[in-house]
């Protein structure tokens, strides 16, 4: 069921498209990393629109084979939502909701939780696309789960984004309380969860620091 700010932000966003003013973003990680949060909090706050891919599979926010194409680079904004393997693997522990099950879509051979390994790869080599990627790309923005889990943090971001990409706000800041297929997020779990600064997460978070400042 729609909520209600989404109506609203349909019906502003369709004003905005009139006077050439709308702005699209898409969202890619791999399942179980925040992605309904980070989408809610964007749409709370900031007028944009979201392609949900649900006639483009290209545009499907956990493809982990997307064509980075010419319409990609120059008409959205590309969030890349990274959280650490250690902690995503966990996450698809606990819920893998339909992961493992969509594997075949994507000609994935097929895994269960047992292969960790296996997951370690399919994690690594979804982010290793998108950091090869962004070096050229200046409308990739990669975010660390760590860093939305501060209320502050996430307001530093959403004004970043205003700014950078000329984007319209509402004037009351909100923070998703309610997620979609997901339980409230314990934040303090999370923080107290050991951090695997591995290769990957110092190139990630290396990238972010050339575009604003890391928050966490």
């Amino acid at each position: 069921m729609i909520k209600l700010y989404q109506l609203e932000k349909r019906i502003i966003n369709k004003f905005l498209y009139l006077f050439g003013k709308s702005n699209i973003f898409v969202i890619y990680s791999p399942q179980r990393s925040f992605s309904n949060f980070f989408r809610q909090l964007i749409e709370m706050n900031l007028f944009i629109n979201y392609e949900q891919g649900k006639k483009n599979l290209n545009y499907y926010k956990h493809n982990p084979k997307v064509k980075l194409d010419i319409n990609l680079k120059k008409n959205f904004i590309i969030f890349i939502l990274y959280k650490e393997f250690n902690l995503w693997y966990e996450s698809i522990k606990r819920n893998p909701a339909d992961f493992f099950l969509k594997l075949n879509k994507f000609n994935i051979k097929p895994m269960t939780i047992k292969d960790k390994k296996k997951l370690k790869k399919y994690h690594k080599d979804f982010y290793d696309f998108w950091i090869l990627n962004a070096r050229k790309t200046k409308n990739i923005e990669f975010i660390n789960f760590r860093e939305v889990l501060n209320d502050d943090n996430s307001k530093f971001l959403l004004s970043y984004l205003k700014k950078k990409y000329n984007l319209m706000s509402n004037s009351i800041f909100r923070i998703p309380t309610a997620i979609r297929f997901s339980k409230k997020i314990n934040k303090k779990k999370i923080l107290n969860f050991p951090i695997s600064k591995d290769t990957q997460f110092k190139k990630i978070n290396k990238l972010i620091k050339q575009r604003r400042d890391l928050l966490i």
